[in-house]
């Protein structure tokens, strides 16, 4: 038991030595290394002066001119243009930078100041204290390995130092650079309503306020645009930004290529009255849900508003329904904090000019409504807008009539001459409204009153939805067939082929006047329901495509997509000739 003893002690006292041993290497090696980074440590001040004491700043401009800047009270101004719009924060921040400047390295007794570009300074940065003191600052050649700058102090100081560019830059440019700049305003896409472009082949778009559909015009004739190239171009005024600050106070038009712009674009947009278009985030969300809905109504036709128009009277019946019931107290102060009645402010449309000048550096200069500030913008920010005619916003769908609008189809081809006649019956349907009596009778059966007033509510909507017979309990329905040259076909047929009918698009639409040389391989007659016919030819155009001709427009189809439309037209055929072999039979 002692030699144990003996031996724990021994242990504890050499972990104490080793640990000791462990510090005290530990604290050397960070001493050294404190050393060593201080021999290594090469950066010495090169300006001590008191921020708050600077009263003066001045530099050379790119252009050559000095630029001065003067403290009036605790704002700066520009020397000789009091109106010259300053950033006093940006202007701040740059003189707080020069006042505790310090270089990286200093080289004692250069030499040859050529070498480093001092003998003659690109620039000369002057900083003067209010008692009259001042420290001027000379910038030599860029070190582009190191991306530092040579720099000398007033004359009497003989060494260069090696500078960071971070504090020397700011001072590299104009004036402008110390300019604050206006925003550029603010408008969402989907609060424009209209854009007309002013230039040598210019267009102008505008939306519909009730079908929202997009209408593209060049001064003569107009016709439905594209809704999503539309789009393209209201997305991208809603996305511009400014680039440089040019001039606060533009008095000469010509300078800036103003007085024959290279276009002039004007947006018409919707707005608060007396707010700006981006500040109502939920107006512009509600736009937005309503260019979708135009997208969506090219595609699939005016059915799906009449759809809509039925569900919201079933829920504005709905609604008033359950505001009548027995008990339940809603006061008129509810009723319009429900409806977003009390919260809507009325909008205005308002007007966003931008006039398009001339090219500099890969930008064009701009200047917006009335304003007197010439800014840059990139001109690949403006090629969705500037860049287009009223051919690029064509809508390449050759002809779109929903089969619910179809009174009739002839087609003409090879095959002869065919025609489809949809008709349409109003029937009684006796088995939906014997299975909700059924299920009516159940639900009161059951003594949960609650579902069965639901279930009440729900027969009362489907007999106005269905136009039920009170005395009968018979709803009427609507049935629609397709006749093919007099005999029936089966609905999925017929729909089959017609939708890569009506769904057929073209990739380019033709501009310069085209005259067929051949017979037309296809011409399709639609009638609608109001009695007007649209005519469309197929024409084998080249090796590539069909042209397809609807009146004065003209569309490249490819022909894959016609061998498509040839196989469902073939199989429509073939299968009306199957059924009446099987009726012989």
């Amino acid at each position: 038991m002692k030699s144990k003893t003996v031996k724990l002690i021994s242990g504890v006292a050499v972990l104490a030595v080793l640990s000791g041993t462990y510090i005290g290497v530990t604290s050397y090696v960070d001493s050294q290394e404190e050393k060593e980074a201080e021999a290594a440590d090469t950066s010495v001040s090169v300006v001590e002066m008191d921020s708050e004491k600077i009263t003066s700043v001045s530099f050379n401009g790119t252009e050559g001119a000095e630029e001065v800047f003067e403290k009036d009270g605790d704002k700066w101004v520009k020397k000789d243009e009091p109106d010259f719009p300053v950033s006093q924060d940006t202007l701040d921040g740059a003189v707080n930078a020069l006042t505790a400047l310090s270089a990286d390295q200093k080289l004692e007794n250069p030499g040859d100041l050529s070498e480093y570009d001092l003998d003659k300074p690109q620039n000369q940065i002057t900083l003067t204290e209010e008692d009259g003191n001042r420290i001027i600052l000379q910038v030599g050649m860029k070190n582009e390995a190191s991306g530092q700058y040579y720099l000398k102090k007033s004359e009497d100081d003989k060494d260069i130092y090696l500078v960071s560019a971070v504090s020397l830059e700011p001072f590299m440019g104009t004036s402008y650079e110390f300019a604050q700049a206006e925003s550029f305003p603010a408008v969402t896409s989907a609060t424009i309503k209209d854009v007309k472009v002013e230039k040598e082949n210019g267009y102008q778009l505008s939306q519909d306020d009730d079908s929202l559909y997009w209408y593209v015009s060049d001064g003569k004739t107009s016709e439905q645009a594209d809704t999503s190239k539309a789009g393209t171009v209201t997305s991208a005024i809603g996305s511009l930004t400014y680039g440089d600050f040019v001039d606060y106070n533009c008095t000469d038009q010509a300078k800036y290529g103003f007085d024959d712009p290279y276009a002039i674009i004007t947006a018409t947009y919707l707005a608060e009255e007396d707010a700006e278009a981006d500040t109502d985030v939920t107006e512009a969300s509600q736009d937005e849900d309503k260019a979708e809905t135009a997208s969506e109504a090219e595609e699939t036709g005016a059915d799906a508003s009449e759809e809509d128009s039925t569900e919201d009277s079933d829920t504005a019946s709905g609604e008033k329904e359950e505001a009548e019931e027995p008990g339940t107290d809603v006061s008129e102060d509810d009723n319009a904090e429900d409806s977003g009645e009390a919260e809507e402010k009325p909008q205005v449309e308002k007007q966003l000019v931008i006039y398009v000048g001339d090219e500099i550096d890969g930008n064009r200069y701009v200047k917006v409504n009335d304003s007197k500030q010439v800014y840059t913008i990139p001109e690949t920010s403006l090629t969705d807008i500037v860049d287009k005619n009223i051919s690029d916003f064509y809508s390449l769908t050759v002809n779109y009539l929903t089969v619910n609008n179809l009174d009739s189809l002839e087609v003409q081809s090879e095959d002869g001459a065919h025609t489809v006649q949809v008709t349409r019956e109003t029937a009684k349907n006796t088995e939906d409204s014997t299975e909700e009596s059924a299920g009516s009778e159940k639900e009161e059966g059951s003594g949960d009153t609650g579902e069965a007033a639901a279930d009440t509510d729900k027969e009362n909507e489907d007999a106005a939805e269905n136009t039920s017979d009170e005395k009968t309990g018979t709803a009427e329905v609507e049935k629609i067939s397709y006749v093919l040259d007099g005999k029936e076909i089966e609905e999925t047929v017929f729909t089959t082929f017609y939708n890569k009918l009506i769904n057929m698009a073209g990739q380019e639409r033709l501009t310069e006047e085209y005259t067929p040389d051949e017979a037309a391989a296809f011409t399709f007659v639609f009638t609608d329901t109001e009695g007007q016919k649209t005519t469309v030819s197929y024409y084998e155009y080249d090796s590539s495509f069909y042209a397809a001709v609807t009146g004065d427009k003209v569309y490249l189809v490819n022909k894959m997509d016609i061998r498509d439309l040839t196989d469902a037209y073939q199989e429509m055929l073939n299968t009306d000739s199957s059924e009446e072999s099987q009726e012989a039979s």
